[in-house]
């Protein structure tokens, strides 16, 4: 009797336990996402290592200095123009 509950036992959570064999077909699908999210990250990554390289070089790349005094300290060209949206 208690070899039957034990078989019982550990042949239920095989199959339906948190790494039984019913929830490959989840981890599979959660590798995939977790792949695809990586691919984006290193997408992400070498983007960002170039504009460091640009930054690292003896001479800073004018439109990237541009660009960031732009965005960051709001400074803009006599020639540019803007559109502000009227936000009540």
């Amino acid at each position: 009797m208690l070899l039957g509950t034990l078989i019982a036992f550990f042949g239920f959570h095989s199959l339906t336990g948190e790494r039984g064999l019913l929830m490959r077909d989840n981890l599979d699908r959660q590798i995939a996402a977790a792949q695809e999210h990586l691919q984006l990250l290193k997408k992400e990554n070498s983007g960002l290592q170039s504009r460091i390289l640009l930054m690292r070089n003896d001479t800073v790349d004018k439109d990237l200095l541009e660009e960031m005094a732009r965005s960051e300290l709001g400074l803009f060209a006599d020639n540019d123009i803007l559109i502000l949206s009227n936000i009540n």
